[in-house]
């Protein structure tokens, strides 16, 4: 399978609502490899804006939904033209529920089953895929979280049966609490894909940096503004 490079990059906004909500506003931007090399910041791959809306159901169990997301997708390059191609503008609409548990002392193990409908600007089907994600992780301190995780990918309607099989991903997650409410992660994934446009699969190497800040929740604030 041809071997592909990307760096992915996230920032999120969470805004607490009350003591179950909590609204994200998520931006990404993803580079690729061109022709000819291994330069993962060579080419533009994506840009995104998600919004989701999530409901802390108690410790263990999380709802979620995004009633909004806007992407431009460019082409995974694969020859010269892809350089050149303009991106597919997609619309996609998110639903998800993640539920943890804990094996052994600072040990969890978490499942996300999401589920999603993607709309695209060009004549390409709308899609309706399923996502299964798999995590085992360690809080090793209060501050340093280490993950290894995986995630099937699969496409329940809008493509031919060849294409049942979307991407699976395989990936280590290192989160660093900077500050209560200031999170980076970094980490590797393994991705093996099947692109719309052929039936070769692609194996990609992506590393990510994902920045997540927090704001304070309203009630903190007020107490600190009426102690003022």
């Amino acid at each position: 399978a041809q071997q592909h490079y990307n760096a992915w990059f996230r920032s999120t906004l969470s805004i607490p609502v009350g003591s179950k909500f909590k609204i994200d506003n998520e931006f990404q931007y993803r580079r690729q490899n061109g022709i000819d090399n291994t330069n993962l910041f060579d080419k533009k791959l994506m840009f995104a804006y998600r919004n989701w809306i999530h409901y802390q159901h108690n410790e263990n169990v999380k709802f979620s939904i995004s009633p909004f997301a806007h992407f431009s997708n460019y082409k995974i390059i694969q020859k010269q033209t892809d350089e050149i191609s303009k991106p597919v503008k997609e619309i996609r609409i998110s639903a998800a529920v993640e539920l943890q548990q804990k094996i052994v002392e600072k040990v969890y193990v978490a499942h996300r089953s999401a589920i999603e409908y993607r709309m695209f600007d060009n004549d390409q089907s709308d899609i309706t895929r399923l996502r299964n994600r798999l995590d085992l992780r360690y809080d090793y301190t209060k501050k340093v979280k280490l993950s290894i995780f995986h995630e099937l990918l699969l496409n329940l309607s809008g493509t031919d049966d060849s294409h049942f099989f979307d991407h699976s991903r395989i990936g280590l997650d290192i989160g660093y609490k900077v500050q209560p409410n200031f999170t980076i992660d970094i980490g590797y994934i393994r991705i093996a894909r099947l692109p719309a446009s052929n039936t070769n699969r692609i194996q990609e190497n992506n590393i990510f940096l994902n920045l997540t800040y927090q704001l304070h929740k309203r009630e903190a604030a007020s107490k600190v503004h009426s102690m003022g």
